[in-house]
Parts: structure tokens; C-alpha cells; sequence
């Protein structure tokens, strides 16, 4: 095991590298993770958001009245001096969101206007176009003018206190509201879902760059020609590099999943037990994506320098096609047909899944084992790309040995 040994010390003489990409990175997932908002602590009712308003009843009649009434039930009402300059104050401070100024013989003109049929009276408001709160008042306030003269109309004899009664009633009408948690795939679960996405950019950088590290040096020419003659058979020699490899990228997948349990233990207690295996079988299967690119940038011999850039560059763009940058969901139908081809889609797609996996029945394994078997193909995938590399690579000129040899006598 000599070489296996050789291999993992290679790794271990570049700790900046672990320290950076596996620690650094890792710690700034749980940071992130802990930062942001999953639902935790919303136990309270539900309540509608009230913004505050003002009114300037010129009217006083029954319907600017019942209006005034509407409004509060949806808003806090501010009171406010019938001047221009309070008016203008009042929205450009931000003291209020709306102003309601109903005009003199409103309600009157209300009754009127749907009786014969002609257009309603104009209601002045003033708010701001930089906020939805106004808008929203604005519309509660079109409502009840229109109910007012849908019933003025159907009932002809009715009094404006009476058609301010009934729009009252129709605009106060409303359903009970509850909050229902769906699953373990939302509130403080998804902390845990979330850190695990965050790893698709830890892990494609630290293995990425340690595994084209140890790979790129043990392909160095000179370095393998002394190989090359020694009494270890290729295959053995093969054999203990890719155990090397691999125990490298054990290494960096158990720090990442050991200190998400530790962060948020209490977020994975939440995620059922085939659920949170399934969720360590996925960042396993996709860490073997990053493992398939570093042995494919080793075979090829790119350099330390290349090995970062790749690892970096590559680590950013496969994680935001994923949709742990933006949420998936968000991006334009271009991007999300592009990021259909990244395997951090599928893993996160699964993540999401296993997290709200209550029961294993063979209906909710399914996609996930589908989601697995495509990340293990994009390994598949760059692992036969690597072998093509390395066979290119012994036979060129510079490679030393035997087959390098024929080449150069063809």
C-alpha cells in the first residue's frame, strides 16, 4: 500500500487547500444556513397586514361613513388636517400608505348615478406607487363603492343607509385562515436540506481541486516513468491511486455531513430516518461527480493552478444551475432547461424529496432513486471521458513505458 500512501500524503502536504475549501467553505454553509428564515417560530394565528390610512370625509353621509368603517377593518385609520400641504406630508413621509379624500354629495351621487345607469362618482386618493399597501386599500375601497351600487340598483327603494349597511356586510364577510405544515420538507427542516444543498459548492471544489492535486502529480512524466519500472503491476498501481482518491473524497464528504448533524441535529431530527439516509446516500453519490472531474483533470495533467480555477469556476456555476444560489423556480425557463444538465439539479431535486419522505413505499422512492441513477451517470460519464484521457496519455510520446514506445516506432 505504498503508493496508497503516497497518494493521501500528497493530499495532506497541501492542508491549505482542505482547510480552505472543505473547512472554510463548510463552515460558511452552516453560517448561511443559520442565517436565513425556514418558519421556525411562526406558531402564532394568522393576521392580516394592516397598513395605515387617513380619510377626508367632505361627505358625512351614511356611505362615506360606512366607507370610513370598510377601510378599518383592513387598515389602521391616522388622522390627518384637511390642508394641501398635510396631504402631500402625510404620503411623502411615509406616515401613512393611503389617503382617502371623499368628495361632498359622494354618497348621494352613489345612489343616483346606479339608479340611472351613469358612471360612478370619483373617489380622490393619494398614495404611493413605490408600496402595494395603498393599492390593496385602494382596491378594498373600489369594492365597497361597487357592492354599494350593485345593491342600490337591484333595490330601488333602498336608503343610503341601508345600501351602506349591506356593502358593510358584504365587504366584512371572510374565511377562517390556518396554517398547515406539509410534511418535514418545510420550516426548520428545510435548514438542514438547505446546508446539504450548500455542499454541492464544497464539495465540487475540495475534491475537484484535491483529486486533480494527487492525480496531476502522480501523471507528472518523470514521476511516471520511475513507476513505470518499478515490480508493482499497472493494476495494482491503478488500483491503490483510486483507493487514494476515494479516501480523499471520503474524507471531505464525512467532514461536510458530520458537521451538519452537529449544527443542525435538531433540524435533521425532524427529517424521518429513511429520509436522512437517503439524503447521506445522495451528497455521497454526488461527491463521486467531483471525484469522476478531478481524476478527469489529473489524466489530462492539469497543472495545480488549472485544478483550482476548474474546481472553483465549475463549483459556482453547477451549484447556481442547481438553484442553491437563486431558487430554481426563479430563474428564466432558458436557464432551467440548461440547468437540467447539472447534476446539482438532480441532487438537489432529491434532497427535497428524501426531506419530505414520510414513508418509503415503493411510489416515493422511485424519483429518488431516479435522481441517484443520474447523478451516477454524470460520474459515469466523466470517469469513461478520464479513461479515454489516461489511454491517450500512456501512449503519447513523453508518457514512458512500453505502449508510449510502440507510438513513437509507428
Amino acid at each position: 500500500m505504498k503508493v496508497f500512501k503516497a497518494a493521501v500524503a500528497i493530499t495532506l502536504r497541501h492542508p491549505l487547500y482542505l482547510l480552505v475549501y472543505a473547512v472554510v467553505l463548510s463552515l460558511l454553509g452552516v453560517l448561511m444556513a443559520s442565517s436565513l428564515s425556514f418558519g421556525e417560530g411562526d406558531d402564532a394565528p394568522f393576521a392580516a397586514y394592516r397598513a395605515k390610512f387617513s380619510v377626508i370625509d367632505r361627505d358625512g353621509s351614511d356611505l362615506s361613513r360606512g366607507l370610513v368603517d370598510c377601510l378599518g377593518e383592513h387598515g389602521i385609520e391616522m388622522p390627518l388636517d384637511d390642508a394641501e400641504i398635510a396631504l402631500q406630508d402625510a404620503v411623502a413621509k411615509g406616515s401613512v400608505s393611503y389617503v382617502l379624500i371623499v368628495p361632498e354629495g359622494f354618497g348621494q351621487a352613489v345612489l343616483d348615478t346606479a339608479r340611472a345607469g351613469g358612471d360612478a362618482p370619483m373617489l380622490e386618493t393619494v398614495y404611493s406607487y413605490s408600496s402595494l399597501e395603498g393599492s390593496l386599500l385602494d382596491q378594498k375601497a373600489n369594492e365597497y363603492v361597487g357592492l354599494a351600487r350593485a345593491y342600490a340598483a337591484l333595490v330601488p327603494d333602498a336608503s343610503l343607509a341601508d345600501v351602506a349597511a349591506h356593502a358593510g356586510d358584504a365587504t366584512g364577510a371572510s374565511a377562517p385562515v390556518d396554517t398547515v405544515q406539509l410534511g418535514s420538507g418545510s420550516g426548520s427542516a428545510q435548514r438542514f436540506v438547505f446546508y446539504f444543498s450548500w455542499g454541492t459548492y464544497t464539495l465540487f471544489a475540495s475534491i475537484v481541486v484535491c483529486v486533480g492535486l494527487l492525480m496531476g502529480t502522480l501523471n507528472r512524466t518523470d514521476l511516471r516513468r520511475r513507476n513505470l519500472v518499478s515490480p508493482l503491476p499497472t493494476t495494482g498501481y491503478n488500483l491503490q491511486v483510486a483507493a487514494a482518491a476515494l479516501a480523499v473524497t471520503t474524507g471531505v464528504w464525512l467532514w461536510t455531513v458530520v458537521l451538519g448533524f452537529v449544527a443542525f441535529g435538531e433540524a435533521a431530527a425532524q427529517i424521518s430516518a429513511a429520509g436522512l439516509a437517503l439524503m447521506l446516500a445522495l451528497s455521497f453519490a454526488f461527491a463521486t461527480v467531483p471525484l469522476s472531474a478531478g481524476y478527469l483533470l489529473g489524466q489530462m495533467g492539469a497543472s495545480e493552478t488549472v485544478s483550482n480555477a476548474v474546481g472553483n469556476i465549475a463549483g459556482m456555476a453547477v451549484s447556481f444551475l442547481g438553484g442553491v444560489w437563486v431558487s430554481f423556480d426563479a430563474m428564466d425557463p432558458a436557464v432551467q432547461a440548461i440547468g437540467r444538465f447539472s447534476p446539482a439539479f438532480w441532487y438537489t431535486d432529491a434532497l427535497q424529496k428524501a426531506a419530505a419522505l414520510e414513508a418509503p413505499t415503493p411510489e416515493a422512492l422511485a424519483p429518488i432513486f431516479g435522481d441517484m441513477g443520474v447523478l451516477l451517470l454524470f460520474a459515469l460519464a466523466l470517469f469513461a471521458v478520464a479513461l479515454v484521457a489516461s489511454r491517450l496519455r500512456v501512449q503519447g510520446a513523453d508518457a514512458g513505458g512500453n505502449a508510449a514506445a510502440a507510438g513513437v516506432r509507428r
